[in-house]
């Protein structure tokens, strides 16, 4: 046998066993159990909330005073508690603090809020409610909200922004709990699998040019035994990375899969994908200044408004929609002027 063939058939097998073996996962909760106790240092707004009372329901979201995410949805989470006040208790606990910031500052944070922040908010003791709620449950990131249902167990976990559509399930008593663990269970495993294997996996096709049709055929061989990973964080990159060099078309095609797979896309592959690249189809520059647009939708916190808006020009003027480019040239040159009068009233 040819000695190339013999090196592909044992990479292809040992790669098929390695994906046969159960990748090993931390030791994490699940939702279904029973919620951890809070140890909080101060209650600076509302009443102390001492314990999970059964027949209540409760949300219980993470913060600090450093993150902008949390910070954006804190209005959100003051209509949450107002809506449902009747039925569920609504605390923001402060968590992973920096080391300058002291319980005083949290507590001037807050009350800067004002009605911004309409529901209990607690800071943690040290670092205890982090390790037992937040690490317990494998969660790294905030924001993060649990719910607790009426008997006292987390019955989901995730982004506050998706308790309009969590909460009156939970109130209603039509969520299912054993499945959704299930499913929690899944996600993480595939999520694993995501950030290790496939990142070592397929890194070595990528670079210019790369090798995006041989990363293709092994994109398939993995999807094949783990079919979902298919729309996973870091195979979605891979796979569009790889098939814009090949079939833009197909590129274009899987992007719009993938995001709609996805509560949280990573938009800035198809932006850094497409942009600068020229003899593509308009509908795939389309595409990324929407992925663009919805980056400044979601994260404006963290975006520069007139050099996004001039990205998203150059990609129309590509497509050829000349009204379109006006128009986003337009509001960069207005983003500009609010940027340095915003700048000259901080002064």
């Amino acid at each position: 046998m040819n000695t190339k063939i013999l090196m592909l058939v044992l990479a292809i097998f040992s790669f098929q066993h390695a994906y046969s073996q159960a990748v090993p996962t931390p030791a994490v909760k699940n939702i279904g159990t029973a919620a951890p106790e809070m140890t909080i240092a101060k209650w600076v707004k509302g009443t102390e909330v001492k314990s999970f009372e059964k027949g209540r329901i409760y949300v219980v979201e993470f913060w600090a005073t450093w993150c902008l995410p949390c910070i954006a949805g804190m209005p959100h989470l003051s209509a949450i508690a107002q809506k449902y006040k009747n039925e569920v208790t609504v605390m923001g606990i402060s968590v992973m603090e920096r080391a300058n910031t002291d319980k005083a500052a949290i507590e001037k944070f807050v009350a800067d809020m004002g009605d911004k922040m309409a529901y209990h908010v607690g800071i943690e003791e040290g670092r205890t409610v982090t390790k037992s709620w937040l690490n317990a449950y494998g969660e790294r990131g905030i924001p993060c909200a649990f719910i607790i249902n009426r008997d006292g167990q987390v019955a989901w976990i995730g982004h506050p922004r998706l308790l309009d559509q969590l909460l009156p399930l939970v109130l209603s008593g039509k969520w299912d709990i054993r499945s959704a663990a299930a499913e929690r269970q899944e996600r993480r495993r595939l999520a694993s699998l995501d950030q290790n294997i496939v990142v070592t996996t397929l890194n070595p096709f990528m670079g210019n040019p790369g090798k995006p049709l041989a990363a293709l055929v092994k994109i398939d061989s993995i999807v094949k035994h783990n079919p979902g990973l298919k729309y996973g964080a870091n195979m979605g990159h891979f796979t569009f990375w790889s098939l814009i060099k090949t079939d833009p078309q197909k590129a274009l095609e899987f992007g719009r899969e993938w995001f709609a797979a996805n509560e949280e896309p990573r938009y800035s592959t198809v932006t850094d994908a497409v942009s600068g690249r020229t003899g593509l189809p308009n509908a795939l520059y389309i595409f990324a200044a929407d992925a663009y647009q919805a980056q400044l939708d979601k994260y404006p916190w963290s975006m520069d408004f007139p050099a996004t808006y001039k990205k998203m020009a150059d990609l129309y003027r590509q497509a050829g929609d000349n009204a379109k480019v006006e128009e986003l040239l337009k509001k960069a040159e207005a983003a500009e002027t609010k940027t340095k009068s915003d700048e000259l009233r901080a002064l």
